[in-house]
Parts: C-alpha cells; structure tokens; sequence
C-alpha cells in the first residue's frame, strides 16, 4: 500500500511538472519551421518483476509534417533515458511519423539495453526452480514504412536487425550448457510484410475504433543472420465507447515462429503488455496466444482506472498447447499527462493463476 501511494505522489507531482513543460514552438528545419509543436518532457519512476525500481527520465514531441494539412495526424517522437535498482541500463526512442497528407507513416524503434534478467527454459511446463540468471546486452531497431491504400487500410514493409550478446550465465545451468539456440548469443536481420486497417480513434488510449494486424518477419543467414527462421503475428484489438467517456478495450494477439530461432526471438509471455502478471519470458516457446479485455472508466480530471482480465499460453505445436492455460487479472490508473491528446501515465498491479504478482509503471495503454 505504501508503494501505491508514493506512486499517486509522484503522479500528483507530475501534473504541475508537465503544464509547464508542455510547450508550443516553432522548430526550424533547413529553411522552414514546423509550427505548434508540442514538446512534453518527464521524469520517469517505475517498477516492473523484471526492472525492480527504475527511474530516468523521457520526452516525447508531437508535431505535423505539414502544418498546412489542418486534419493530419500528428506525427510524434519519443525517448527515454532508464536505469534499474537491477543495474540494467534501458535507451530507447521510438517515432510515428506521417507524411504526403497521411498517406505514407514510418514506424520506427531503437533500443539499446543492459540487461541482466532471468531465464526457465522452454515451453509452458518449466518450473519454478529452474530460474537461472543471465546478463545480455541487446540492440534492437526495427522500421516499417506503409502505404495508405483506401481509408484506414495500410500496407508496407519492415525492417528488423537485433544483436543479443550473451555476457554471463550461471555455471551449470541451461544456458552454459549451450543446449539452448541463442545460448551464446544472436545476430539477427530481416525483412517483412505489414498489412492492417486502422481505425482508432487515438494511437495512445483510444475511446473508439479498432486495429486489425497482420505481420509477418523472415530472417535469414542470407541476410548475415546467425540463424534462419520465419515469425507471423496477427493483433486483433477493438474499442467500444460507452457512455460517460467508459471504454471496453477487447484484444486477440497470437505470434508463430517456425525455423531456427534463437530463445529471444521466440514468442515470450509475460510482461507489461502483454500478460501482465507474469514476469516477461517466464514462459517462452514457438507459438503463443493472448486474449485480453479491459475496462477503462473515468475518476476525475485527467485520471481514468481501469480493470482487466486475460488468458493465454504457449507451445510448440500448433494443433494443441500441452500445458494449462495462463491467467491474470488486475487493475490500476492512468494519469494523462496532456489535455489535448491521451498519452498516460499508467500503474497496473496484475495477479496470475500460479499464485504470482507483478506491479507495472510505464507509458500509454498496455494496448
């Protein structure tokens, strides 16, 4: 309770702290300016299973490629600066940029992590007692381009490269015995197909709408990889507006790998998106699915609380998953740190169905 509450101080804090960073100004590029772009720069405090306490600090700038088209989208940068009570050390931008009046985005990420975790082994019956520690040192970009085809259907690319470099292991354990693909590390590139319709009306915390994705990754030892392997993902989300601004989020999520894919390029469950309430990478195999609902309501100026329940599991085979399935539920509140879009602060505390807990801090909607 002690810790919930030193959470809503900092919140509290937060508010004073972002109306005055949240600034309109003119940024210059070449020999032209982008008008009304809004700068909003925050301290970070956060705690997840797989960080402990974390605390940095962030910025994320929204601002339109061209001013002149009055109903474009806003494009919007975001980075962040963190280090863990864990001593690892987390820097990582992304960007959702659109331009030619909404009718191309660029999607892009870049992470750069030191991050001693755990690991359990592979599939959805690994025990408890098999934890062991590892240290990896990650570097992660990703970038999709798409095409607008009719209203709200987009079509493009993707490209992806990511470098696990296995630093420490314990001795005798999965790991050190090198049975495991990735054991001693991974350099992964590849290339894929992202087709979706988006109708959301709010890339942060939508009232309304729905995103319907298909993606797909192939990577390959072509392509300077150190393993060749192929992954599918369909993301299935839909928003219902209720009355007095109440939102059911409702999510399907299910990821397929086939090949020789390292463990950290595998489907991993757990974490503070996807099944919270499981420490992320508790359990890792080659498919995994998730199915979600949320109930977002609001509590007063610029607070909501929200509540929600899921399921899921992974396995190695697509005509059955061999263990029970994996749930969780929990709830917590979110704090929009801007009146005019509904980019949140968000604390969840989730409980799963093996008696475990995981209290998560962040930014934005779990989904």
């Amino acid at each position: 309770m002690r810790f919930l509450l030193s959470i809503f101080i900092i919140c509290t804090s937060l508010s004073g702290y972002t109306q005055m960073q949240d600034t309109l100004t003119a940024i210059p590029i070449g020999d032209t300016a982008i008008k009304n772009v809004k700068t909003i720069a925050v301290p970070i405090v956060f705690y997840t299973p797989e960080t402990s306490g974390a605390f940095g600090a962030g910025t994320q700038i929204f601002f339109k490629t061209n001013p002149v088209f009055k109903s474009g989208k806003l494009s919007n940068i975001f980075g962040t600066f963190i280090y863990t009570l864990n001593n690892q050390l987390i820097i990582q931008g992304a960007s959702k940029l659109f331009f030619n009046q909404d009718r191309f985005a660029l999607d892009a990420k870049i992470k750069y992590q030191v991050f001693p975790t755990q690991f359990w082994g592979i599939g959805g019956n690994t025990q408890d007692i098999a934890e062991e520690n590892f240290n990896q040192t990650e570097t992660f970009i990703t970038a999709s381009l798409l095409k607008q085809l009719p209203q709200f259907v987009n079509f493009g690319f993707q490209f992806t490269f990511a470098n696990y470099d296995v630093t420490e292991v314990d001795s005798g354990g999965i790991l050190d015995a090198d049975t495991v693909n990735g054991s001693s590390g991974a350099r992964l590139m590849g290339l894929g197909v992202v087709f979706n319709v988006d109708t959301r009306d709010n890339y942060f915390s939508p009232l309304r709408g729905g995103l319907y994705q298909f993606q797909t990754n192939f990577t390959s030892k072509v392509m300077a990889s150190t393993h060749s392997f192929n992954s599918f993902q369909i993301d299935l989300r839909k928003y219902l507006k209720l009355p007095r601004k109440q939102v059911l989020a409702l999510q399907f999520y299910t990821r397929l790998t086939f090949g020789d894919a390292p463990f950290q390029a595998r489907a991993i469950y757990g974490g503070a998106d996807l099944a919270r309430g499981y420490f992320r990478g508790r359990f890792i195999d080659d498919h995994l699915y998730v199915l979600q609902a949320e109930y977002r309501f609001p509590i007063a100026s610029r607070w909501e609380m929200a509540a929600f329940v899921l399921t899921g599991n992974v396995g190695n085979a697509l005509d059955g998953f061999d263990s029970p399935n994996k749930s969780s539920f929990g709830f917590g509140p979110r704090y929009f740190i801007s009146k005019n879009n509904r980019s949140a602060l968000r604390l969840d505390i989730g409980f799963n169905s093996y008696g475990g807990s995981g209290i998560y801090f962040g930014v934005n909607e779990a989904f």
